[in-house]
Order: structure tokens, then sequence, then C-alpha cells
């Protein structure tokens, strides 16, 4: 049974478009091949709205998602940003966006004072090592660090505002243009009804609210 920000999203759009929506998990490399392949009708999966991704798919821009850091309740007066994670130990998944934010840092801001790395398979396990005081952060995608800290408020807490903040979307297949304006239409609804900002203040989200003219997403010019 899927829950989650995107799942609450994907309902309310169907449900103004007078559809239900049902829901499949795909592997990450292969999400988009199986929009194109027709074996679903739209992507909601927190897909970054990059150049590359709009070459190959149309957009419906739903949340603007960034970094975030995750801290043990009570510690986050002390940390609001990269910066005061030089010197600590912090816990972050493998092969993901964060661990190069904190590379990143051990070359620059932290190069004097480097941040102490470790590294997990996933991102609950990095989470649960927070919790257990092995390290003094995690860093995590930003909707998820909000999951978190929603689950166990009484453990966790955000530190500081995310950070390399990106805009998300939801994609269908370019040739299918009539769901494209339908599905643009249903998003201004949901936000023009207040469902949107319902939906965000329920998963602790509000950070990540865009305006409405960020909704419809300009296609890049597809190359051949």
């Amino acid at each position: 049974h899927a829950v989650g920000f995107d799942i609450d999203i994907a309902k309310a759009i169907a449900a103004k478009m007078g559809l239900a929506a049902t829901f499949q998990t795909t592997n990450s490399p292969q999400i988009v091949g199986a929009l194109l392949a027709k074996k679903g009708d739209a992507i909601v999966s927190a897909l970054q709205i990059t150049p590359d991704l709009q070459r190959q798919v149309a957009l419906v821009a739903y949340f603007r998602a960034g970094q975030a850091i995750l801290v043990r309740k009570g510690d986050a007066s002390a940390i609001s940003g990269i910066r005061d994670l030089c010197g600590k130990k912090v816990a972050v998944q493998v092969q993901s966006p964060e661990e190069n934010t904190v590379d990143e840092a051990n070359g620059g801001l932290c190069k004097d004072m480097k941040i102490t790395k470790q590294v997990f398979p996933t991102d609950l396990q990095a989470v649960l090592i927070l919790k257990q005081r092995g390290v003094d952060a995690a860093l995590d995608d930003s909707p998820v660090a909000a999951y978190f800290v929603k689950q166990t408020p009484d453990q966790l807490e955000l530190a500081g505002p995310p950070f390399k903040t990106n805009p998300e979307g939801i994609a269908v297949d370019p040739k299918n243009g009539e769901l494209l304006k339908v599905m643009q239409q249903a998003m201004m609804a949901i936000y023009e009804d207040g469902t949107y900002r319902q939906i965000l203040t329920a998963w602790n989200l509000l950070d990540g609210e865009i305006p409405a003219s960020q909704i419809v997403v300009n296609s890049s010019p597809t190359t051949s």
C-alpha cells in the first residue's frame, strides 16, 4: 500500500480529472523507459527537473526539494548549515547527492576540519545510527528527512532550511499532449482550492511549496 506526499498529490490530481489513481513501483533507472513504453500514464516520484529529463518527457512541476540536515531532538540550535558540520560525524546513503555534498564540503568549506563521513546502504540505516548517537547528523533528501521527523518527532528534528533545492515534476509522455494539458489544469485546481497546501502541511513540507506560475514547465526542444 503506497503512502507518501507524492502519492497524495497524484491522488488529488487524479480526483480533479475524475479518475482514481493506481500505483505501481518501478526501479528508478528504468522509470522513464517504462513510461515511454506505456506501462503507466505518469511518473510521480520526486523526479528532479533537469535539462536531460526535459528532453525525454513532458513535465508538470509540483514541488521544490533539496537536501536537509537531520539531527537528534534538541541539537538543531547548534547546526544551521553545512559549515556547522565541519569536524563532526555525518551519516549519508551511499552514492547519493548527499554523499557528494559531504565530499564537496571536505574539499572546500571543511577542508581544515573535515567532516567524518559514515556511509550506509540506505538512508533508513543512516537515520538509525543518528538516533543511536553514532553520528552527529545525517543528510537526506528534504521530503524524506521531513518524513523521518514526522514519524519520530520526539527523537529527530531538521537543522536549518533545505539547501541545493531543485524543482520536481510529474512526468508524462511528450506525445500525450492532451493528458499533459489536463494534468496541468488539475494541478492548478488543487493549488487554487487549497488541497495542495493541505497535503504539504500534512507531510511537514511547506518549505517545498512552488508558486502557481511554476506549475507549467516549458518543454526543452527535443534533439534528434
